[in-house]
């Protein structure tokens, strides 16, 4: 039977569907949804962080800030985790440190995210400002944790990428004990999209599968993970626990698919294809060398994927991509590996706390392209496979058809694993009170799926 480390309790609050106006005023309701929030879990409503944390001692606060800009056209409050929040939280942590201490917000976006756009977009940097000059003796650093960052003109043609060593990272193994053993036999076909394939091979295959994770993991002293509810086109959702694959910084170190088709072995597309067989193939090259390409010789090739990608679609009438559908039997095991070591590869356990925005959450083609759906949802607890089996269940979801999830509570491996969803209870708090809501009950929310996750 697997060790239980972590309450499966999850606490949940219904909130207004807007977020407060900058600066983010004390005593407003949102800061009150949040107070609830976390007295659900039996923490105080005065000090909820007391039993975290101690002055003088450093918090880390991973929020979702995968990118800048919403494609779409819509603000980017459906995107990533929304500023008010943070300030809320930063609030509570400054009355449990009594104002001495350091905190660190970080995380590491999507490789061509504009990370100094970001910050201003969100006003984050106005926010630390604020709270320095109120106390002096805190610390509150915004990194990037990105080791691999790509600038893209307006027609997304990639022209720079950088690729940064640091010490501030350290290699992980899981060797076995990975997720991906089970596939290891398909090490050589792991992918992940815009990368070198090369970069990738050393740190995957049969007996070896190591991370690049930032160090401010283990060294913080209480570590608040915040992320989005969103939809994603390769997990199905994400939220608590594809939220921590930002704590690695080289993004070569994350298998997200398998080359091929499912018939072939490869999870990043349904039928066997010469033709998309053959678009792989072009892809790897241009990746691999993009660096060394002429200008000229870059827009040429790129334009050829795009010829190659359109003629594929057209022939085989799908246009499944980057293991993008719910067949991806990679990215799961992925997630699943570095919540392992986030939460237990250090001395002992290591408690995070998870906070969920769903204020205005993300469906349809999310996490990079989401249709805002304001919901009104705060979520938080200890363990993160049970958090996100509430979101699966009110994105409408069937959870044993969504695969981080439905491992991270019944495989084998998983160290997440507690009571079967049957037997869960919700703790859920609306203008009504508060009730014990039976997992079958949880409302569903109808969130439109992402393309190719209509079935699950």
């Amino acid at each position: 039977m697997t060790e239980k480390h972590f309450n499966p309790q999850v606490s949940c609050v219904q909130t207004g569907e807007m977020y407060p106006d900058f600066p983010y005023a004390s005593g407003g309701e949102l800061e009150k949804n949040l107070r609830d929030l976390l007295e659900g879990l039996g923490l105080s409503r005065e000090n909820p962080f007391s039993s975290y944390v101690k002055p003088g001692q450093t918090v880390l606060i991973k929020p979702n800030w995968v990118r800048d800009r919403n494609p779409l056209g819509y603000d980017i409050s459906s995107l990533i985790t929304h500023t008010s929040l943070i300030k809320y939280v930063i609030d509570f942590l400054l009355v449990a440190m009594e104002g001495k201490g350091k905190i660190v917000i970080a995380d590491a976006p999507l490789q061509n995210c504009n990370f100094s756009n970001l910050r201003k977009e969100i006003r984050i940097d106005e926010l630390v400002e604020s709270v320095l000059k109120k106390y002096p003796d805190m610390d509150i650093v915004i990194e990037d944790w990105r080791l691999t960052t790509i600038r893209s003109s307006d027609t997304h043609e990639p022209k720079v990428q950088n690729f940064k060593e640091s010490s501030e990272y350290r290699l992980v193994d899981l060797g076995k004990e990975s997720l991906l053993e089970d596939v290891s036999k398909y090490s050589d076909r792991f992918r992940v999209t815009k990368y070198k394939r090369s970069l990738m091979a050393p740190h995957h295959q049969k007996g070896i599968h190591e991370y690049l994770v930032s160090r401010r993991i283990h060294e913080a002293d209480f570590f608040i993970n915040m992320p989005k509810m969103k939809t994603h086109i390769k997990a199905g959702l994400t939220c608590s626990m594809k939220n921590l694959v930002g704590i690695n910084g080289h993004k070569e170190f994350l298998p997200h698919h398998i080359k091929g088709s499912y018939f072939e072995g490869g999870d990043n597309y349904s039928r066997s294809s010469w033709l998309r067989a053959r678009y792989e193939d072009l892809y790897d090259y241009v990746w691999e060398n993009i660096n060394n390409f002429s200008v000229l010789k870059r827009k040429i090739l790129m334009r050829a994927l795009q010829y190659l990608w359109a003629l594929a679609n057209i022939v085989d009438k799908e246009n499944i991509s980057a293991g993008s559908w719910r067949g991806n039997d990679t990215i799961w095991r992925t997630t699943l590996d570095l919540n392992h070591i986030a939460y237990f590869d250090g001395a002992k356990p290591l408690k995070i706390l998870t906070i969920v925005d769903g204020i205005i959450a993300g469906e349809g083609q999310g996490p990079l392209e989401p249709t805002p759906k304001p919901l009104g949802i705060l979520l938080a607890g200890e363990n993160p496979a049970y958090i996100d089996a509430v979101v699966a269940q009110m994105m409408g979801f069937t959870v044993a058809r969504i695969p981080t999830v439905y491992n991270a509570i019944y495989n084998r491996k998983s160290k997440f694993s507690d009571v079967f969803l049957e037997d869960f209870k919700l703790d859920f708090k609306d203008q009504e009170g508060t009730k014990k809501v039976v997992f079958s009950e949880i409302p569903d929310f109808n969130f439109k799926k992402p393309l190719f996750w209509e079935g699950a």
